[in-house]
């Protein structure tokens, strides 16, 4: 072997070493993305996960999070996350890239905290949908985290808040895409009006909408505590967000890191569940305390505002799911 072969060797031996370590060290340094705010309890929620799993790999995996959709919307963020561009989000999944994602927001598909629970970990028919549809865009989910019941937030009040049947007057926003919670609002009495959620303040503050539906009172309170006159907890679904990490990234980690990934994240959601309830009253009771009122359904009310979305919405908006999905959550319900 030549003097100039077994130089080459070994410098392309240095070269692989160095490019094997750069590129452990780059996957190592992850970019969490959110779109919480800093005082939010999501953003507590997706630093605690950080610290989690930098503890339990013992420092191997060294993630940095970034708030307030610095690194783009969610939308954006998630399908950088799809890409491998960015490593990881924790938020909502958009339907946008498959119709039956539509399916995570659906209304009334669970009625209080305790079928959540049930449905949303890990095991519950929920969490294996979604984790099923997503794993097919490169997504891995790991855990979700309960933000909580969803409501809407008005800047009027509500001539009728407890009847499903009232005709309100109002226009209410929903999120642009899919068709579930427009046939929804429309058939609680309301006008609907799509628009993107970095404009949302800005149509309820000069009028071009009314309301917006799909929050729930922590979010109510960090973004528009200042313009609403009436919030009302319609419990219409369940604000859950996931905390997901690119799949192709995750399934190449060692066995001991992909665990101590998955065991923070669950161990996030675990600390999360049993307190969402109580969370989501905190804040409405800081929107009491600013002189919003607050609208809670009695247990009568909420059963004529979920029979009202059952019965008359489902059938409009089940294709948005497809009917194979449709069946399985009138199944899971005993419908």
């Amino acid at each position: 072997m030549s003097n100039d072969l077994k130089s080459w060797i070994k410098t392309a031996g240095v070269v692989s070493i160095l490019t094997l370590t750069m590129t452990a060290a780059h996957a190592a340094e992850w970019r969490l993305s959110t779109s919480y705010q800093p005082d939010s309890e999501a953003h507590e929620g997706s630093l605690r996960f950080a610290e989690l799993v930098k503890e339990i790999s013992d420092g191997r995996i060294d993630i940095q999070v970034f708030p307030s959709n610095q690194l783009g919307d969610w939308t954006e963020v998630y399908e950088q996350v799809t890409s491998g561009a960015v490593q990881m989000t924790m938020g909502a999944v958009p339907s946008t890239f498959d119709a039956r994602l539509a399916i995570d927001s659906f209304p009334y598909a669970v009625a209080d905290y305790e079928e959540a629970a049930k449905a949303y970990a890990p095991g519950g028919y929920m969490y294996e949908i979604v984790s099923g549809i997503v794993a097919d865009q490169g997504v891995q989910i790991l855990s979700t985290w309960a933000l909580g019941m969803g409501g809407g937030a008005f800047t009027k009040e509500l001539p009728a808040p407890t009847d499903p049947n009232a005709q309100q007057g109002l226009k209410v926003r929903v999120w642009p895409g899919g068709v579930t919670h427009r046939a929804l609002m429309e058939r609680f009495g309301f006008t609907v009006s799509m628009i993107p959620w970095d404009e949302v303040y800005t149509a309820l503050q000069t009028g071009v909408a009314d309301g917006v539906i799909g929050g729930n009172p922590e979010l109510t309170v960090t973004h528009f505590k200042d313009i609403t006159k009436m919030y009302v907890q319609y419990n219409d679904h369940f604000e859950n967000h996931y905390i997901m990490i690119n799949k192709e990234l995750f399934d190449g980690l060692s066995e001991d890191d992909r665990a101590a990934v998955q065991e923070a994240a669950v161990k996030v959601m675990n600390e999360r569940f049993p307190v969402a309830e109580a969370s989501d009253e905190a804040y409405m009771q800081q929107l009491r305390d600013a002189g919003i009122k607050v609208v809670t359904l009695d247990k009568d009310a909420m059963l004529a505002f979920a029979t009202a979305a059952r019965q008359d919405v489902w059938p409009e908006i089940k294709d948005e799911i497809g009917e194979e999905l449709y069946s399985r959550l009138k199944s899971e319900l005993g419908m």
